[in-house]
């Protein structure tokens, strides 16, 4: 993992006031509650209303999955999903063994052994506020029922507001049995799959399945902008509403990064799980995040 070393010293510095603050307002009142992460925040200012150049936009963080990375260092293993609890159907176990790298790349493989499924959920100990971001990935390659998986921003404040109050930005979702196209969605209170007003938008893509294609977003206080291989290659935009608040536009502060791959569930066909996909396998070529400065 890589940073621009300007941020990095801004980042370590609000990170060394953080924890100052939080050892002296600390009591006797502990309880025995889970830790909430506590994530680098990398953040960049507000730009307004005015047109962004986004060809001039600084690299701030990368993750290359080269022979230097350390994926503990970067991730979270999840054990269960925590964020959406709409998930009882679904029959994966997430395990860190189904992470691996190799090849310049970052893998996760959906596996079947004997009858269980097993799979991975990963959620990045950075989270990110404003700017470009970008993920090189290639998806499963058997067009058959079973997998959803999916590269997605959650809002950082998730264990104090709850999900989808705290928002979620879907950057890319895809389906096996839905093959040469994805989806990219937008989730808050105000809109989401449970009260049938999610946002959300079908893009047909030939080789979705047999390249790697970079999934990307353009993000500030006034749009995100979704894109794929080019960031002039808009596919859809989510203006902020003409009223923002918490429920409708929950997208001015920091979001963390989580990659997953489910098995089975509601959303993945009516036929059920076809087991001759597995092993299936999603790779991450790299993670980009550009700031304008």
């Amino acid at each position: 993992m890589k940073m621009n070393k300007f941020y990095f010293n801004r980042i370590l510095v609000v990170t060394l006031i953080t924890l100052f603050l939080t050892g002296c307002s600390s009591t006797d009142d502990s309880t025995d509650s889970e830790p909430v992460l506590e994530r680098t925040k990398i953040n960049m200012e507000p730009p307004g209303n005015v047109d962004v150049d986004w060809d001039n936009a600084t690299m701030v963080w990368n993750e290359e999955f080269n022979e230097t990375t350390v994926l503990d260092d970067i991730w979270v293993f999840e054990s269960k999903n925590t964020t959406n609890p709409d998930v009882a159907d679904q029959l994966q176990v997430y395990r860190k063994e189904n992470v691996s790298l190799s090849g310049g790349t970052m893998k996760i493989t959906a596996k079947k052994k004997a009858a269980v499924y097993t799979s991975a959920r990963i959620n990045s100990k950075y989270a990110f506020k404003y700017g470009r971001i970008e993920i090189s990935a290639k998806l499963p390659e058997q067009e058959k029922n079973g997998i959803w998986a999916k590269l997605v921003l959650i809002g950082d404040n998730e264990a104090t507001v709850g999900w989808p109050q705290c928002g979620e930005i879907d950057i890319m979702e895809y389906f096996t049995h839905k093959p040469n196209e994805f989806n990219i969605n937008v989730h808050s209170a105000a809109n989401n799959a449970f009260n049938g007003s999610l946002i959300s938008a079908n893009h047909n893509l030939e080789t979705v399945e047999e390249e790697f294609h970079a999934y990307g977003i353009l993000w500030t206080d006034q749009y995100i902008k979704f894109y794929v291989d080019d960031p002039d290659n808009i596919i859809y935009t989510f203006n902020r509403p003409s009223s923002p608040n918490d429920n409708n536009w929950p997208f001015d502060k920091p979001f963390y990064l989580l990659v997953d791959m489910v098995v089975g569930g509601k959303y993945i066909g009516d036929n059920g799980v076809d087991d001759t996909l597995f092993p299936a396998e999603m790779e991450i070529d790299y993670i980009r995040v550009y700031h304008i400065q």
